[in-house]
């Protein structure tokens, strides 16, 4: 069983033996017992990876204990899965929608990378379907969404849903709408994904598919703009990188990583599915990509490589990737007091107490007490 002093180091144990399992380490977690305990399992699915870690061990005929199995494995697996082919189907009906009325869509994250990396596709899990289009189709997609039985929900322009299936349309990848400084992060844009795309099949529809030059940037940006707090957009990575390596298409990589200035988020992505993952990534284009780092940002990246879920990392590195020290303070600005538009979306949300103002101090005061306990961490040796 677990007996560590705190959750955070139970949560940096954990993903460390999820890494170690998935990467292809499995005799040591037998020996240790992890795999009987209810903590070990609870957490892989938090981290997106529980149905991929049950997956590993049954290929290599390992067994567990029978209550544990039905408690900690089966249940979520069929709640997980019977989400994920409903979501499929639903993915499916959109995309062959918009291929009849000549509509160029691209699948983001989830619905795109399970097909094409997972083996089989429901072992990646998804909460939504997000689609990406261009502003000049804009009206025709969301006559074709609301024809085919979609609602838009009341704050948001592009969101919709249908029953239990959430579809997030969008104009541009990266959430500039909602934090505009991420404008100066990186070039990335929409017309980059369909520029740099291929015709192909996607749940059995005619589809467009990223090039991985693009597609690893990216899902790195993404994983990081969520503080890499669920392995499985790191699994995602360690799987496209394995993919790009066996193609030997990592020059190819490299131009991508570069033309779209995302050195940083891909530094930290591929540096842990490199040590951790079995995703061997070139040393010459690690050195290429590692930026400068002060003595703060070294400790972060120590302690991501730790495995740890680092408090704001997001928020800590993409303040580091701004040009200057105005626009920094900017980002912070924004992120802390983001546009009308967004707080008229949180002041919408009824599970959101007090509107957009309560939600706020409640995170200021959890984020105080976070920071507090962050700079008495970054002073230790």
């Amino acid at each position: 069983m677990l007996n560590h002093a705190n959750a955070e180091s139970d949560g940096a144990f954990l993903r460390a033996q999820y890494a170690r399992l998935l990467g292809g380490d499995i005799m040591q977690l037998q020996a240790d017992d992890f795999l009987s305990d209810k903590a070990f399992w609870e957490q892989a699915w938090r981290e997106g990876v529980g149905a991929c870690v049950w997956h590993t061990l049954q290929q290599q005929d390992i067994s567990l204990d029978a209550a544990i199995r039905a408690q900690c494995i089966e249940q979520p697996l069929r709640g997980q899965m019977a989400h994920t082919l409903m979501l499929r189907a639903v993915a499916a009906e959109v995309l062959a929608l918009f291929a009849d009325a000549d509509v160029d869509v691209i699948m983001l994250r989830g619905q795109a990378v399970a097909d094409v990396l997972y083996t089989p596709a429901t072992l990646r899990p998804q909460t939504d379907i997000d689609v990406l289009m261009l502003e000049k189709d804009a009206q025709q997609v969301v006559d074709l969404l609301v024809s085919a039985g979609f609602s838009l929900i009341l704050g948001y322009s592009l969101l919709f849903f249908r029953g239990e299936v959430m579809l997030d349309v969008h104009i541009e990848p990266l959430g500039i709408e909602r934090i505009a400084s991420w404008a100066l992060l990186t070039p990335l844009r929409a017309d980059d994904f369909f520029r740099h795309s291929r015709r192909g099949s996607l749940l059995g529809v005619d589809a467009l598919h990223v090039d991985e030059a693009l597609l690893l940037p990216y899902l790195s940006f993404h994983a990081m703009k969520h503080s890499f707090e669920g392995l499985i957009w790191l699994w995602d990575i360690a799987l496209l990188a394995r993919r790009i390596g066996q193609a030997e298409a990592w020059p190819a990589v490299q131009g991508g990583i570069e033309t779209y200035a995302l050195q940083r988020p891909c530094y930290y992505a591929l540096s842990y599915v490199d040590a951790h993952l079995g995703a061997p990534v070139p040393a010459s284009l690690l050195d290429s990509l590692r930026p400068d780092m002060d003595w703060r940002e070294k400790q972060i990246f120590r302690r991501f490589m730790q495995h740890e879920t680092v408090p704001f990392l997001a928020e800590r590195v993409f303040a580091r990737m701004q040009p200057d020290f105005l626009h920094r303070m900017a980002f912070w600005k924004e992120t802390i007091l983001p546009s009308a538009a967004v707080r008229q979306q949180v002041d919408a949300d009824p599970s959101a107490t007090g509107g957009f103002w309560g939600k706020r101090m409640r995170q200021i005061s959890t984020a105080a007490i976070i920071l507090l306990r962050e700079f008495w961490v970054m002073l230790r040796p």
